[in-house]
């Protein structure tokens, strides 16, 4: 049956060119475009290591006579700001609907604001990500930790203690992270490690990164920088939460020079985080390649294969004066649909995997899957090659239907008269 079909192909040749053609295209195309899908649902599917559902980021912006003490103030100014903010905290900390709160720097998840840099264990360097919190950032966040503890308040006067958190592998380093008593960063600075938590992520569509919770003491030269301060409300609080805390607290706010300038989502902070890092411009992008070239392939089908009806109407007619039924012809061309589509997939792979290894289309600006270090690999590949297949084999059959349906229906003795 396959060579029968194959033989058809062939004998019409130059139409069938220009559909593998075309197929070779569609396939390579959306060969890409399955691969970054694929990739960003798997990873958005695991555990980010964090929750933000019921959290705000608290505003507190300091007026223009405040930004210049802290420009150019002196110490004894700059320490009674610094005092000044942990009153508001422990003002929000006694508000009703708040069940935790934090104070920390470039720390809350989806902050466009990240500090990073190397720590030493057992002389090997490792990139981290560093984290200064308060210890109830862990609670406003739900960041589980997995083996010790968190530290306390009463940890960070005398001590600094810190809570690690492992990469993908689990590792920090060679060593397993419950293993590692201490943190290095060269000389004879050291930090103990009281607790392991949870891997986290950036976002949900990055990879697990090393990451250092530091204390955030109370005289911390950053305090009055950055001012990082979020909140965990009570499910049952959380309506219109915005709107009563800004009428219940904007008057308690104003204290020195700092006053209540927002409330913002957690969720929404992520949707911003997103559109700054072009996520959303991504899969726009790909969604829209993907719908055109949907729409393509659909409508060259059918015209195909309707021109191709109507120069094979006399050998359908004799197929079905011979004894062939509407289902042999229409399966006919089904067959010949998928076998095209199928060769074209074949060559088009070639094309896919070549272009992959050599990393050329990254030189095109399209948007693709940061894997780091790795690669695709083999058995990537065969799932862009199975979905991708399977996608398009669809398409194809739902488009070549009617052209088949409407070459069963020809009467043998029209078709033969108009020969």
């Amino acid at each position: 049956m396959i060579n029968h079909i194959l033989k058809t192909i062939w004998a019409d040749r130059r139409i069938n060119g220009w559909i593998l053609l075309e197929l070779i295209v569609v396939f390579s195309i959306l060969w890409f475009c399955t691969d970054y899908l694929y990739f960003m649902a798997k990873r958005s599917l695991e555990p980010k290591g964090f929750d933000i559902e019921h959290t705000y980021r608290i505003g507190i912006d300091a007026k223009d006579e405040g930004r210049e003490v802290l420009f150019s103030g002196s110490e004894e100014e700059k320490s009674k700001m610094r005092d000044d903010i942990w009153t508001i905290y422990d003002r929000i900390k006694k508000y009703p609907a708040i069940e935790n709160i934090s104070y920390s720097f470039s720390a809350y998840p989806y902050s466009g604001s990240w500090s990073q840099g190397g720590i030493i264990i057992d002389s090997v360097s490792i990139y981290t990500q560093f984290k200064t919190v308060t210890p109830e950032f862990f609670n406003v966040f739900k960041i589980n930790i997995i083996s010790g503890k968190s530290f306390t308040w009463d940890d960070m006067v005398a001590d600094n203690p810190v809570v690690i958190s492992t990469g993908r592998d689990g590792l920090l380093g060679n060593k397993q992270p419950q293993d590692v008593p201490y943190i290095e960063y060269g000389g004879d600075h050291k930090e103990k490690v009281v607790g392991v938590a949870e891997k986290i992520k950036r976002n949900e569509y990055e990879d697990y990164d090393v990451t250092l919770y530091r204390a955030l003491k109370k005289d911390h030269r950053y305090i009055t920088e950055f001012r990082e301060l979020c909140v965990r409300v009570k499910p049952d609080a959380d309506v219109n939460f915005e709107e009563k805390f800004t009428n219940d607290m904007r008057n308690q706010l104003k204290v020195g020079h700092y006053y209540l300038s927002s409330i913002v989502p957690m969720e929404k902070e992520r949707q911003m985080y997103m559109e700054w890092n072009g996520y959303d411009n991504n899969f726009k992008s790909i969604y829209s390649i993907t719908a055109f070239l949907i729409v393509n392939i659909f409508l060259g089908i059918i015209g195909t294969f309707w021109f191709r009806i109507q120069s094979r109407r006399s050998e359908i007619g004799l197929r079905i004066a011979l004894g062939a039924s509407k289902s042999n012809v229409k399966n006919m061309f089904v067959q010949e649909t998928v076998l095209l589509l199928f060769l074209a997939s074949i060559l088009a792979t070639i094309i896919c995997v070549n272009i992959s290894v050599a990393d050329l289309i990254k030189d095109i600006n399209v948007p693709i899957p940061d894997r780091g270090e790795n690669g695709a690999g083999i058995v990537q590949y065969f799932i862009n090659y199975g979905i991708t297949f399977l996608f398009l084999a669809i398409i194809a059959i739902v488009a070549v239907w009617y052209p088949a349906k409407k070459a069963s229906d020809i009467q043998p003795t029209e078709a033969l008269r108009d020969e």
